[in-house]
C-alpha cells in the first residue's frame, strides 16, 4: 500500500441558519413522517491527503494516537460473533494490551461495538448480508463532548466518581480489523494539533430511541492533517484519545472511515472498537 493516499472525508457544512436557534441533532431511528432526520448538512471534501501513521514519527502523548501490538493468536473472525467470547477472552486481552501500551495502572472498559460492512454500503440493500449491522462511520467526529463525558462518569462510577477522578485519567478508543491486512474502509485519524478547538468542532445530539449522546462533528479546515494505518493487521490495534483529564480534549482525535477506492480490496471490512477509561 502507498505511503500516502488521497481520500474523501465528510465534514459538517458551516452555513445553516436553523442552527442559530435549534440544537443540532441526528436521529438514529426512522423519523416520524414530515420530521427531519437531522437538522444540519454534511459535505464531502475530496483530495484529502492521508499520511502514513506507521512512519509519521509522532507520539501518543502529543498527538493522541498510536499503533500497538495485540496478542491475537488463536483469535478468528468468527469468534467475534460470540458476545460471551468477546467479554471473556477479547476484552481481558485488550485490558492487558492497553496497560502495556500506555503504561496505565488500571483500565475500565465500558463499551464495545462490532461493525460489518454491507456490500452495498454506503447504501443498504434490504435483505443483504450485514444489512442490519453497524456500518463504518464516514463523517469526521469525536465520540464525546466534555459534558457527555461528565455524564458517563456518573453512569459508570456513581459514588466513586470523585475518588476515581482524583487520579489522572483518559478516555480512549481502540480499533482493529477482525482480519488483515485491512484494505477496505480503513480508519482515518485527524491530528488534534491541526484542529482549531474553538472553530472546527460542532456539538451534536445523536438521538437514539431511549437515549441521546452529545458528540462533536467537525468543520472542514484546510490546515487539517490526517493519518491512517496502511494494511493494518488483526494483530495491531489503533489507540486514539477522546479526553485527557489534564489536557482536556487538546489531544482528542477526530476520526472516521474512508473509501480506498481502486486501491482497496473490495472485501467488506469487519472490525471491533473498544472504549475505555484509562487511569494512571
Amino acid at each position: 500500500m502507498s505511503n500516502s493516499v488521497t481520500a474523501t472525508i465528510r465534514y459538517v457544512r458551516r452555513d445553516n441558519e436553523r442552527l442559530a436557534t435549534e440544537k443540532p441533532y441526528i436521529l438514529h431511528y426512522a423519523a416520524p413522517p414530515g420530521f427531519p432526520q437531522n437538522n444540519f448538512a454534511i459535505d464531502s471534501f475530496a483530495g484529502i491527503k492521508m499520511h502514513n501513521l506507521r512512519t509519521a514519527g509522532i507520539s501518543y502523548q502529543d498527538h493522541g494516537m498510536m499503533i500497538a501490538s495485540l496478542n491475537s493468536s488463536g483469535m478468528r473472525p468468527e469468534d467475534f460473533n460470540n458476545d460471551e467470547w468477546i467479554e471473556q477472552v477479547y476484552l481481558p486481552e485488550m485490558h492487558s494490551c492497553i496497560c502495556k501500551a500506555l503504561g496505565a495502572e488500571d483500565v475500565t472498559i465500558f463499551d464495545w461495538m462490532l461493525r460489518k460492512r454491507a456490500k452495498s454500503f454506503p447504501q443498504r440493500n434490504v435483505g443483504e448480508e450485514n444489512e442490519g449491522a453497524a456500518q463504518p462511520s464516514l463523517s469526521a467526529h469525536i465520540d464525546y463532548t466534555t459534558t457527555e463525558l461528565d455524564g458517563r462518569l456518573d453512569k459508570y462510577f456513581g459514588e466513586e466518581k470523585e475518588k476515581v477522578t482524583k487520579r489522572r485519567y483518559q478516555v480512549i478508543n481502540i480499533w482493529k480489523p477482525l482480519s488483515g491486512p485491512c484494505r477496505d474502509y480503513p480508519m482515518a485519524y485527524l491530528d488534534p494539533k491541526s484542529v482549531d478547538q474553538k472553530k472546527d468542532l460542532f456539538a451534536v445530539d445523536e438521538v437514539f430511541p431511549t437515549v441521546a449522546n452529545e458528540v462533536f462533528q467537525v468543520y472542514y479546515n484546510p490546515d487539517h492533517k490526517w493519518y491512517y494505518v496502511p494494511d493494518q493487521l488483526d494483530s495491531e490495534v489503533a489507540i486514539f484519545n477522546a479526553f485527557d483529564s489534564e489536557k482536556g480534549q487538546g489531544i482528542a482525535v477526530p476520526h472516521c472511515s474512508f473509501d480506498l477506492g481502486q486501491v482497496g480490496s473490495g472485501i467488506p471490512r469487519q472490525s471491533i472498537e473498544v472504549r475505555a477509561f484509562v487511569f494512571y
